[in-house]
Order: C-alpha cells, then sequence, then structure tokens
C-alpha cells in the first residue's frame, strides 16, 4: 500500500474542519405548518395598582414560508389575586372601580426566521384583540355612601366597565428557537402596546417558553399527468 501523499494527509485534517457545525447548518423548513403552545407570565399594571406578574398560557398557529412565518393564537392570562382598577363616567364625573382577574389575547402577526438554522433567532410583530374577561364593578361613588342605588346605575357602571374592557394593540416579539427534527423549542419576550381607557394601563410585558411541532406541508404539490 502506497503511503498517503501530503496534500492528501491535509485534505483528511481540513475535511471536517470544513463542514458546518450542527448548529450552522441550513434547515430548509420552507411551507410547512405547525402548531404549538407556550407559557409563561404577563407584567401589567392598572391605574390603581402598581406592577404585577401573573401566568400565561396558550396556543398557535404557524405556517411558514421561506424565511417568514404568519403567526396565529391566543392566550389567557390568570391572575393569583383580583386586579383593580378605576373607570371615570365621563358625563356624571362618577367613579367606579373595577375588579377581574384573567385576560385574553387573540392575535395575528408575521414573524421572521432570517438564518434559517438549527439554532436561530426570529422577531416579529402585529396585532392583537384584549379582553379583560367579567369586569365587575362595584359602583363606589354613584351617590353618597351608596352601591349603585338603582338598577340603572348598575347598568352603566357594568357598561363602563365592558367598554373598557376589550382593546385592540399592537405587538412586537423576539427570540430563539432551537430545530430538532419536526420539533421546535424556543424563548421569547413579547411586549403590546397600550391602549386608551383600557383597564390595564400602559404597555404590558411578556415572557414565554414553549414547543411547536410541525404536522406536514403547508403547500400541496400539483402534479401535472400527461
Amino acid at each position: 500500500m502506497k503511503p498517503l501523499s501530503r496534500l492528501a494527509i491535509v485534505a483528511l485534517l481540513v475535511a471536517p474542519l470544513a463542514r458546518p457545525a450542527s448548529g450552522q447548518a441550513i434547515i430548509d423548513r420552507s411551507h410547512r405548518w405547525y402548531w404549538g403552545a407556550q407559557a409563561g407570565g404577563m407584567l401589567y399594571q392598572t391605574n390603581d395598582v402598581g406592577y404585577f406578574f401573573d401566568p400565561v398560557i396558550g396556543v398557535h398557529w404557524l405556517i411558514t414560508g421561506k424565511r417568514t412565518a404568519l403567526y396565529l393564537g391566543g392566550e389567557q392570562a390568570f391572575f393569583l389575586s383580583d386586579a383593580r382598577a378605576t373607570v371615570v363616567d365621563p358625563t356624571t364625573g362618577s367613579a367606579h372601580d373595577v375588579t377581574f382577574n384573567q385576560v385574553r389575547r387573540l392575535f395575528v402577526g408575521v414573524l421572521a426566521f432570517p438564518l434559517q438554522r438549527r439554532i436561530e433567532p426570529f422577531a416579529g410583530g402585529g396585532f392583537a384583540i384584549m379582553n379583560v374577561q367579567s369586569p365587575i364593578p362595584d359602583c363606589s361613588g354613584t351617590t353618597a355612601n351608596s352601591q349603585c342605588p338603582t338598577p340603572a346605575d348598575a347598568q352603566a357602571a357594568q357598561a363602563l366597565a365592558d367598554d373598557a374592557a376589550s382593546k385592540a394593540v399592537a405587538w412586537f416579539l423576539g427570540g430563539v428557537q432551537i430545530n430538532i427534527g419536526k420539533l421546535a423549542v424556543y424563548g421569547q419576550y413579547m411586549i403590546s402596546s397600550a391602549a386608551n381607557n383600557f383597564l390595564l394601563l400602559g404597555a404590558t410585558h411578556t415572557i414565554q417558553g414553549g414547543i411547536r411541532y410541525s404536522l406536514g406541508s403547508a403547500k400541496e404539490d400539483v402534479e401535472t399527468s400527461h
């Protein structure tokens, strides 16, 4: 057997170094759809209380293109103690305390996955409907030392609470995803914009971890018969 030449030895040594690392290998996830779930915490405040951090869980649907994806989903936040906000009747000036302990968010947007790697960052944004579930007004301030003395007062207070319970907001997020075959594990941070006359004051911040799994191609193959 002839000994290897110096050039062959150098080629054998360099070849492993020329292969991309597993985290750098390009992964094609184009035109696929994923179901996913996430959990974490939401940081929020109202005009009556300071910041609280409470649990939130959700599901989402991701439909990928080349380097972007359509992002649809919903989340529910469960407060460990009742939140309290104050709404004011613009016609009478009377103030009403409102308590609630759940918030629902339905969102749609677009995410970008620019690197297409096994370990990759992503970012995106869109719009959401945030809805405070079952706000309960106590009608304080309707009249002196009285709690909704008439049915009309109670209805007016509930109407104010309901009007301030649902708003459209913008959201933006960024995170990092690890792709393992059809499974992806990720962590992300999301910020939702403030809304006027809303029971939640200012922006809300959400930190989450989750998984998503590919259930197949989102693009049907077209076959032409001859």
